[in-house]
């Protein structure tokens, strides 16, 4: 899977990337980049991709990606309007010595940590007002927010790491984002393995082991995700029927539904709701 490598302009004045990025630029293919990412989700929601990770995002999230995971957010649907703000930097701003400091013990830990994590910050409610004046600070300000930042990520909050291996193979020819496109667009529908291998100009064995080469899954298990997590989306409407969620996920019957369901989630579709109206 060979995401774009991007690289955000960086601002004059300023060692590291501190920007809103607001629908269409939000919308953005697979990708990965060399600089560590703080990503708040100031408004939308829909599917997140984070190296191995699939599920979702929604308003007030916050995640921390390591360098080189790659990653995909992709709205709910084409019209919904979503904003973010990206905070990038390439650890070798702070040199070859700053960083051993003892005193940022906890910060080099996490930047060395190449993984993808969701941030609850709910004890430290003021972190998002933090990173937000990243945007817009300059000067000693700018960099001593970013280190008080990670410095709150790295002891004061409660992370949750999403990813589990790391993807060190890509696709050089943009084949694994057809696939992602025509998956989210389609997982509705009877999605066979070799029609998929078939569009990427493969047989089906190879697309498998191409796919689980360059995702650390399967594609049957990478589709079973998608559905589930546009599950977990409906299951939040009371007034939709359970009997009416699995024909719009992709699944002929209620039985396989919820066999898969609770594979991914660990309880059946209608304890996830329960648990939901409980919260």
């Amino acid at each position: 899977m060979r995401p774009i490598v991007q690289k955000l302009p960086r601002q004059e004045f300023k060692s590291f990337v501190s920007i809103t990025l607001s629908t269409p630029l939000f919308e953005t293919p697979w990708h990965r980049h060399v600089e560590n990412e703080v990503l708040y989700i100031q408004e939308g929601f829909g599917t997140a991709i984070i190296g191995d990770f699939v599920g979702e995002f929604s308003t007030g999230d916050l995640f921390y990606i390591g360098s080189n995971v790659p990653h995909w957010f992709r709205k709910a649907h084409k019209d919904l309007f979503c904003s973010v703000v990206v905070i990038q930097f390439d650890q070798r701003i702070f040199g070859h010595t700053f960083l051993k400091m003892p005193e940022l013990a906890e910060v080099r830990k996490l930047i060395k940590l190449n993984q993808g994590m969701a941030v609850d910050y709910s004890s430290q409610p003021e972190l998002v007002k933090k990173i937000q004046q990243l945007v817009t600070t300059e000067g000693f300000e700018h960099i001593g927010i970013l280190l008080h930042a990670l410095h709150t990520i790295g002891t004061k909050t409660q992370n949750t790491t999403l990813t589990n291996e790391p993807i060190d193979s890509f696709d050089s020819k943009g084949i694994i984002d057809e696939v992602l496109e025509y998956t989210f667009n389609h997982f509705h529908q009877n999605i066979k393995v070799d029609e998929v291998a078939a569009m990427a100009k493969m047989s089906t064995s190879n697309f498998r082991r191409f796919f689980k080469l360059n995702t650390k899954k399967s594609y049957s298990g990478f589709l079973k995700e998608i559905r589930i997590a546009h599950a977990c989306k409906l299951l939040k409407d009371k007034n939709v029927f359970i009997s009416q969620i699995f024909h719009e996920c992709g699944y002929r019957n209620i039985t396989n539904f919820n066999r898969q369901f609770k594979e991914v989630k660990g309880i059946t579709p209608s304890a996830y709701r329960a648990e939901i109206y409980r919260s």
